[in-house]
């Protein structure tokens, strides 16, 4: 009975670690990465707190190398566009950094990106003692978006969200822009 729990249990363990390692994109390149993306749309589960205000404008974060360190550039709107600059690091898994904040860290891990049109992120933190996950669709462009859309929504569904829990980001450019005069 003892053999057959531990290996249960080792078995699970495995299957962890596989299904993590499926998720990450391998051969990631953080070079071809870097540049300018809009946020244009997330997923977050409904009825799950977020700082998202009642207006969700499109934001955009500019991901740059500087001296083996990502730098974010990022602007959101919360009530007015805010612009924040922070540092990543990378982990071991490809396609995965930890972005250090005053508030408490984000872990992100991209899930999919063609480098030239799209970048799924998934990103879990933790607000009042509770942990979030927020899956984000970054765009290279503002146009011709269906097909991004659609991979998001194929992901997001693969990791337990549904139809409510999208949300598209109104085409409003002044956090673009005040992201654009700060870089």
């Amino acid at each position: 009975m003892e053999g057959s729990v531990t290996l249960a249990l080792l078995w699970l363990c495995t299957g962890l670690v596989a299904a993590s390692e499926e998720h990450a994109i391998k051969d990631f390149d953080f070079l071809k990465f870097a540049g300018l993306w809009y946020e244009i749309a997330f997923a977050v589960k409904a009825g799950a707190p977020t700082k998202a205000p009642k207006v969700e404008k499109i934001g955009a974060v500019m991901l740059q190398l500087e001296n083996s360190s990502l730098v974010l550039t990022a602007a959101h709107y919360e009530e007015h566009c805010v612009v924040e600059k922070t540092t990543a690091i990378k982990k071991v898994v490809p396609g995965t950094f930890t972005i250090v904040r005053e508030g408490g860290n984000k872990e992100v891990r991209v899930l999919g990106t063609d480098y030239k049109t799209y970048a799924v992120m998934d990103v879990h933190f933790t607000m009042n003692g509770i942990r979030h996950q927020v899956l984000k669709l970054y765009s290279r462009s503002l146009d011709n978006n269906e097909k991004a859309l659609e991979k998001f929504r194929k992901v997001a569904r693969e990791h337990g969200f549904q139809e409510p829990d999208f949300h598209l980001l109104q085409r409003d450019m002044a956090c673009v822009t005040a992201l654009q005069g700060s870089v």
